[in-house]
């Protein structure tokens, strides 16, 4: 039993360890150290959220006068949690790393592994922590959705999540992939209202979004990158043709597999909302790794597959969470490797995301090698 449970006891160590390197040599030199780089104070993403209720009092359109580009219900919930002191804010913001850290817990419980390990502990999402980036409220939203789905209820967190962050609404790819369809559409009406309310703001927050070209994934980061370079436009759309036809030959493979059988465990759930988050995330918009912690619900399911590229799936996954360790010890080829595995994750979860929902309308039952049982 031990030795089953050990992934979820060393990361308990590891982020007990952590914090009492923060309280004995400081926030700058224990962030350094695990190759995560710290920022200028603790917790600096929910110091933009601080700034601007503050910006908001004094009577400032934060959009303009802080490059605000959250949805404004951040200024109410800032407003009445009082986050402009001190600490009001910190206790927030702890209490957002602590469920985090217990749903990722709760993940290592139940699914030990020690490719799991390596994701919960990886530099992409330890600089998720340290930012206090409010990804971590998404990511225990849409844990919260899976925990509830197939019940009504189950959209409910993630059209919160929605509403505070926008791009959660991928998390919907599983009630698209399980068939909920009266759910799906009740969601997207629900959806569809809280991007009305917010069509005002969209264009500002839009580009007012940093775009990352290294520590970023995603068509527009990819694009930007080609940009920096002055390379032609031809070479991006080129890259994004190839991508697009590597991700048609999965879906070709996959839909000539003919053994039949359907998963329905509580992994191939989380799979499916952590790889519709990525792929979701990957079309539309410049993500900063931190944003790849949602890769962590994928690996439980991987972990138990049958297809030797499951696996690989696994590998590709630390590595793309890893950028902040890989590059800078490796150069360009480490960020070529990194840049690889984000390409090829993205390509095989498109591809089999897209064979899944091809399968659902067909009302086809699903090949049991396929969902890797």
């Amino acid at each position: 039993m031990v030795h089953h449970r050990g992934p979820f006891l060393i990361y308990l160590v590891a982020i007990v360890a952590l914090v009492g390197c923060i309280f004995c040599f400081g926030w700058t030199r224990t962030w350094s150290a695990v190759f995560v780089p710290p920022g200028t104070v603790a917790f600096l993403d929910m110091r933009f959220i601080q700034e601007a209720v503050i910006s908001a009092r004094q009577g400032f359109d934060p959009q303009v006068f802080n490059q605000f580009n959250y949805p404004r219900i951040w200024l109410q919930i800032g407003e009445t949690l009082n986050l402009p002191e001190e600490p009001n804010f910190i206790l927030f913001s702890s209490l957002m790393v602590l469920s985090f850290i217990t749903v990722c817990a709760s993940v290592l419980y139940s699914f030990p592994s020690y490719g799991l390990l390596a994701c919960a502990l990886s530099t992409a999402t330890l600089h998720g922590i340290e930012r206090g980036n409010i990804d971590l409220i998404m990511f225990c939203l849409v844990f919260a959705s899976v925990l509830l789905f197939p019940r009504i209820a189950s959209p409910v967190p993630i059209l919160i999540a929605t509403a505070l962050k926008l791009y959660p609404i991928f998390g919907l790819g599983l009630f698209l992939v399980k068939g909920q369809l009266r759910l799906l559409l009740a969601s997207l009406i629900i959806v569809i209202a809280t991007f009305l309310s917010n069509w005002h703001d969209l264009p500002t927050i839009q580009s007012l979004t940093p775009v990352g070209a290294y520590e970023a994934y995603g068509f527009p980061s990819l694009a930007t990158y080609f940009s920096a370079r002055n390379l032609p436009t031809w070479m991006f759309n080129g890259l994004a043709l190839v991508i697009c036809a590597a991700a048609a030959v999965v879906v070709v493979y996959l839909c000539r597999i003919k053994d039949i059988q359907r998963n329905e465990g509580l992994e191939f759930d989380l799979f499916l909302v952590g790889g519709s988050i990525y792929v979701g995330t990957f079309i539309f918009s410049s993500n900063w790794d931190y944003r790849l912690m949602f890769l962590i619900f994928c690996v439980p399911f991987l972990q138990i597959a049958r297809p030797w590229f499951a696996r690989l799936l696994v590998i590709a996954i630390v590595i793309a969470m890893n950028e902040k360790v890989i590059h800078p010890l490796l150069g360009r080829a480490g960020f070529g490797m990194v840049s690889f595995a984000k390409i090829g994750l993205f390509v095989v979860l498109i591809g089999y995301l897209t064979t899944l929902i091809l399968f659902t309308f067909r009302r086809d039952p699903i090949p049991s090698s396929f969902v890797f049982d």
